[in-house]
């Protein structure tokens, strides 16, 4: 679709086409601002590359402005006895004529979706993963579609990369995959997940947590360790054992769950110990009958640990993601689907090798009250108490490089 600004008939002030080819662009220039005859050699005509040009008058000279796009892409202009003669270049037209062949390579580490996606910029040839439109890794196309399908416009998921180009090509990218082929980096992920429960009691789990390691293994919490803002403790890989076992000794600490996962670099490590709940979806009516067909989903509960390490240099870049949840009968008008009560913790971190990071979060808290006392006496010299419940989430993260 072209959209053309402000014109005056004979005389355009600016130009703005979008998506459209080259020798269209040329074609409206000189109708409707140069004004001067001109020649479109066939080579142009026959591009189909698409391109957008937005010119304005007031910043510059139109005919210095098209030379100048029409150079980028390969072309030139040339003026004859009055007439502007737009060609393509001979450099041009003989890189088009240089002879192109097929290059196959089986990975040795990384997908071959990830390698033509990261070299593709460097190159003019085709990369047989990649289609028209752009997608995610996880949602490209695992199986092989029809060509003549819209699935096969999207990009594809393979195991070998087949690259069609030049000789010169070909050589380069013989030259870079094995410096970017390299096998991804994998960690040890060890967690421990507290639910920590207070009464009567204003301290976060973790500001608990952070107490009782201070006097456990001496770590001066006014000294930087505690990161105030982040809400997070870090301690040096060898405390680890001793760390669990000040926590595990005192009574308000209970472990939810404790993974050990083994992670490459890049993928998800996932526990979860709970259970599928089928969840009522959504109605639909296929048939005049009007009959309604309704949809079940299956929704996990119980306790979840994700965790995505990224492996970068010296340091090691975690999300984690905790999740506590349970179902319980819906009292809300959709008594046909239970309600999911829900605990989630998210955070993302750097951490260094082997180093030990207690964080904390997902505070709730439960006041009770009570009144007792004889019926036949004034209600004044009724016994009250007033009870205060408070349960945090804390979590103690070590990643160890493999």
């Amino acid at each position: 679709m072209a959209a053309i600004g402000p014109l005056r008939i004979g005389n355009a002030k600016k130009v703005d086409l979008r998506f459209v080819n080259v020798a269209q662009v040329v074609d409206l220039i000189y109708a409707e601002m140069l004004q001067t005859p001109y020649v479109i050699e066939p080579d142009v005509l026959a591009d189909q590359r698409v391109v957008s040009f937005r010119f304005d008058r007031a910043a510059g000279n139109v005919r210095d402005g098209l030379a100048d796009f029409l150079e980028s892409l390969g072309f030139g202009v040339t003026a004859k006895n009055g007439v502007d003669y737009v060609f393509k270049r001979k450099e041009q037209k003989e890189a088009d004529a240089e002879p192109r062949d097929v290059f196959v390579y089986a990975p040795k580490y990384r997908s071959a979706d990830y390698l033509s996606r990261l070299v593709q910029p460097l190159f003019t040839g085709q990369f047989t993963t990649n289609r028209a439109i752009v997608t995610p890794a996880g949602d490209r196309s695992k199986g092989d579609a029809p060509p003549s399908s819209a699935a096969a416009l999207v990009d594809q998921s393979s195991d070998t990369m087949v690259f069609y180009g030049t000789g010169k090509e070909i050589a380069i990218l013989k030259k870079i995959l094995p410096q970017v082929d390299l096998q991804q980096g994998e960690v040890a992920i060890r967690a421990w997940v507290y639910e920590v429960s207070t009464e009567n009691d204003k301290s976060s789990g973790f500001q608990l947590a952070a107490s009782i390691l201070g006097g456990r293994l001496g770590i001066s919490l006014g000294a930087g360790t505690v990161d105030a803002n982040a809400n997070a403790l870090r301690i040096k890989s060898g405390a680890l054992d001793l760390a669990i076992a000040a926590l595990d000794a005192d009574s308000r600490f209970h472990v939810v769950t404790s993974p050990n996962l083994r992670v490459a670099s890049g993928k998800h490590g996932r526990l979860n110990v709970g259970q599928s709940v089928p969840v009522v979806g959504s109605v639909s009516y296929p048939g005049a009958s009007g009959q309604a067909i309704q949809s079940v989903t299956y929704e996990d509960a119980g306790v979840i640990f994700d965790v995505a390490p990224k492996v970068k240099g010296s340091v090691t870049d975690a999300d984690v993601t905790v999740e506590i949840s349970d179902f319980q009968k819906t009292n809300t008008g959709v008594n046909n689907s239970p309600t999911k009560n829900t605990r989630k913790f998210e955070t993302s971190m750097s951490l260094e090798d082997g180093e030990i990071i207690v964080t904390g979060g997902l505070s709730s808290s439960k006041d009770s009250y009570s009144r007792s006392g004889l019926a036949f006496l004034p209600s004044f010299m009724d016994g009250r108490s007033w009870n205060g419940l408070r349960s945090d989430i804390v979590l103690v993260l070590q990643v160890t490089k493999i």
